[in-house]
């Protein structure tokens, strides 16, 4: 975890985050049904993204922000692929309910899920919707020319819920062989199958050729699992992670500490249990502080931390300049003492 602390202070500040992009307006093209629970959909829009990166999108002003990626290539027309998540309203309204000519209110890119420029050998590791990002960064190794083998685990619960699987058989086919893929179900008949346990990665990796890169994306005890394994395999190698749910906070517990909450001209105290995400204990006390993609990866919810401190993953996207200047993300950040914040420019 990451620690900041108001006592903690550089010569030079950093300088302050870049306003976060505007919200957009896109209307919908076309709708395809991929999967019993998922779509794909087309926008008339363009946007400047690289491959990996993610928009936040609700269809109303109503509906919460909630994370997509594009599942195409930079420069080819703008696509989102969503899978329906149960109890969620937007991934429900998205693939029970959009229709072509509907209108999107979206803010992005963001995100630092991307490719580094040059790598040697790359292995994807996907769960279920997070290959979205995956076929973005395919495509672009396609139109470069396969330049370095890559070898993707792509765990699904059952062969209907397969997303994009026929771009992925092209994707191989036109590889040369640069571009392995092993698809892992749940209800395999026969084989190694998910879902991702310690062992069936194990397995997995055992077969692997070092890489110089690793990048997961996937339902997080699949990350977990992954994460270690792939460092007890790989000792050192770089490693990706891209979340494509909220963090779910399951509201803590043990001692409650008090955070205040320097907004308005005003001090608004409230309480925060340890191991509770400072985020909903504010939602909770009816404060409102921004937010965005809710997992740390978009900095719309930064605030400037006065005193104490909040405590926050290694991978929340802060540069190390905002984590010394005591910057924090209270979607992901916890507490274990009191503390003072405020709303970050």
């Amino acid at each position: 975890m990451g620690f900041l602390s108001s006592f903690f202070k550089k010569k030079d500040p950093a300088p302050p985050r870049a306003a976060p992009p505007a919200a957009l307006s896109w209307r919908v093209t076309t709708v395809t049904k991929e999967t019993p629970s998922t779509v794909s959909f087309e926008v008339d829009a363009s946007m400047d993204f690289k491959a990996g990166q993610f928009i936040l999108l609700r269809p109303t002003a109503a509906m919460a922000w909630r994370a997509y990626s594009f599942s195409r290539v930079p420069g080819a027309p703008l696509r989102l692929t969503v899978k329906k998540v149960k109890d969620g309203q937007v991934s429900t309204h998205l693939t029970e309910k959009l229709a072509a000519g509907d209108v999107l209110e979206v803010k992005g890119p963001y995100g630092h899920f991307v490719l580094p420029a040059t790598f040697t050998r790359a292995l994807f590791i996907a769960g279920g919707s997070g290959i979205t990002p995956f076929i973005s960064m395919l495509q672009e190794q396609e139109k470069k020319g396969w330049p370095a083998p890559i070898s993707l685990l792509d765990f699904n619960r059952t062969a209907a819920e397969q997303i994009l699987k026929a771009e992925l058989d092209a994707l191989v086919a036109s590889s040369g062989g640069k571009l392995e893929i092993t698809h892992l179900l749940d209800d395999a008949a026969a084989g190694l199958k998910g879902p991702p346990s310690k062992d069936v990665l194990g397995a997995l990796l055992a077969g692997q050729a070092q890489p110089d890169v690793v990048a997961m994306c996937g339902p997080q005890p699949m990350m977990d699992l992954s994460r270690e394994t792939v460092h007890a395999r790989f000792p050192g190698v770089t490693v990706l992670e891209e979340k494509f749910t909220m963090s779910h906070d399951e509201g803590g517990s043990g001692a409650t500490v008090t955070v205040e909450l320097v907004q308005d001209g005003k001090t608004k105290p409230f309480p925060v249990k340890d191991g509770e995400h400072v985020l909903a204990a504010a939602r909770k006390a009816g404060l409102n502080l921004s937010a965005g993609c809710e997992m740390g990866a978009c900095g719309v919810c930064r605030v400037k931390v006065l005193s104490g401190a909040i405590h926050i993953p290694d991978d929340a996207c802060l540069s190390d300049g905002e984590k010394a200047d005591g910057y924090a993300l209270v979607c992901v950040g916890t507490v274990k003492g009191s503390c003072r914040i405020e709303p970050a420019p």
